[in-house]
């Protein structure tokens, strides 16, 4: 070990054992308790592309498959298979169920080669109702801001969010962003996920069940 190195160490050391006693209690560690957004497996949509391969039946493999403006998705041998709104591990379920007819025991794997961007969808009473790119906005606020904020007759008290309930059907949720802007009570900006819904109802619709009413008629149908 070569002098100024030794002199360095020794330093450091001598630095360290100079420090209060409490000096290391008042580094503030990151907090645990700070929300984290959540993370879910990735849906197929339209557009992207797969890769499905055949452990024991190459000649059916298939390197770049591309999900139709319909969802679906054609193979050899079955009939379409709707791959949209499905992971790639549900989308394997359903394939090996489908070749189980025709093939002995098939063992498939399912992998995305390349997909579209995750999105939310934003309605309503904003400045610029559309889809937009999620890793711009993240939360229900700042898809808001995104889509040009509110207009003069926006409901700030009801917006509504719908979220696939995984049923074949939509959970929608009211949505006081009101208070989530003033920062006062217990109500909390949403994280979106992908494929998510976001309407701004008119003021003029006082009753939550009617603009419920009217956002899920605009959602897109499961099948």
């Amino acid at each position: 070990m070569s002098y100024c190195f030794s002199k360095i160490i020794f330093t450091l050391v001598g630095l360290i054992l100079l420090m209060p006693a409490n000096a290391f209690s008042q580094i503030k560690l990151p907090d645990e308790n700070k929300p984290i957004a959540p993370t879910a497996a990735y849906s197929i949509h339209q557009g992207d592309k797969l890769s499905v391969k055949f452990f024991y039946q190459p000649e059916l493999n298939e390197t770049s498959l591309t999900v139709r403006p319909d969802g679906y998705i054609s193979l050899q041998l079955i009939d379409d298979v709707k791959a949209e709104g499905l992971t790639t591990r549900q989308l394997k379920a359903r394939l090996e169920k489908a070749y189980n007819e025709i093939l002995l025991e098939p063992l498939i794997s399912v992998a995305l080669v390349e997909f579209v961007a995750p999105r939310v969808f934003v309605g309503g009473q904003v400045g610029k109702p559309g889809r937009y790119d999620l890793r711009d906005g993240q939360t229900l606020v700042q898809v808001i801001f995104l889509a040009g904020g509110f207009n003069r007759d926006a409901n700030r008290g009801t917006v509504l969010h719908a979220r696939p309930d995984g049923k074949g059907d939509w959970k929608i949720t009211p949505v006081n962003v009101s208070k989530i802007l003033s920062q006062k009570g217990a109500e909390k900006d949403v994280f979106l996920s992908d494929g998510d819904y976001v309407f701004v109802p008119d003021s003029k619709i006082s009753r939550i069940n009617k603009a419920v009413e009217t956002f899920r008629g605009l959602l897109p149908r499961f099948f």
